[in-house]
């Protein structure tokens, strides 16, 4: 069979077409068909394939595909949904994605008589906001009927739910408990119907109890 580029699809193309802007792209370079090596330069200890894990929980930043190619800040969203009475689980990954991370805090400026400027008090750090863009693939170029009916059964569901992944578990605690706060399937024309994109916005959930005196 002759090889052909007829149904390869460009994901950084796509992503600036349906989202408006471009995800972080570094250009493809022309692969060595020979092994070069050079006396006295130590060979690249983290060569194309290794897998690099995070210092703070040990979690990986990147994984292997399935052609063998590297991708980077994968992510995994967990969680539950009731069905016919039973509580069955949710596990949801996705490789093509970027996260945004917006950290804010609250603060009050109080000013102060016959003073120049203010008494500035951080009353509190809000919760984490992210926003994930990305596309749901089906398998076989089928419509990913399942992934959008399991991203819509998270973001309905009253039980805990997970975002795990290298990036993002550098902002979140140990059990990356979070709360998705809107979910939004942009309309796409002239696009392949086994490639949905989708926006999602979430916030950690740091505070799992409360005690009433």
């Amino acid at each position: 069979m002759t090889p052909t580029t007829a149904n390869v699809i460009n994901i950084y193309k796509l992503y600036g077409e349906v989202f408006g802007r471009h995800s972080y792209h570094v250009p493809e370079s022309k692969p060595l068909n020979i092994d070069v090596s050079f006396s006295g330069i130590p060979q690249n200890e983290r060569p194309k394939g290794t897998i690099h894990y995070g210092s703070r929980f040990g979690q990986s930043f990147n994984k292997v595909g399935a052609y063998g190619q590297d991708i980077w800040f994968p992510i995994k969203l967990t969680g539950s949904k009731l069905v016919g009475g039973k509580i069955e689980p949710i596990e949801l990954p996705i490789d093509i994605c970027t996260v945004s991370v917006n950290l804010m805090s609250t603060i009050v400026n109080t000013p102060v008589v016959e003073r120049k400027g203010t008494v500035t008090e951080i009353i509190n750090i809000e919760d984490y906001k992210f926003t994930i863009r990305g596309f749901l693939i089906g398998k076989n170029r089928t419509v990913p009927e399942q992934q959008i009916l399991d991203l819509v059964a998270l973001k309905e569901s009253t039980f805990v739910k997970t975002l795990q992944g290298g990036y993002a578990e550098l902002f979140l605690p140990r059990d990356c408990r979070i709360v998705i706060s809107e979910l939004e399937f942009p309309e796409v024309q002239g696009q392949n119907h086994w490639i949905r994109p989708f926006q999602l916005t979430c916030k950690s959930d740091f505070i799992t109890d409360l005690e009433f005196l």
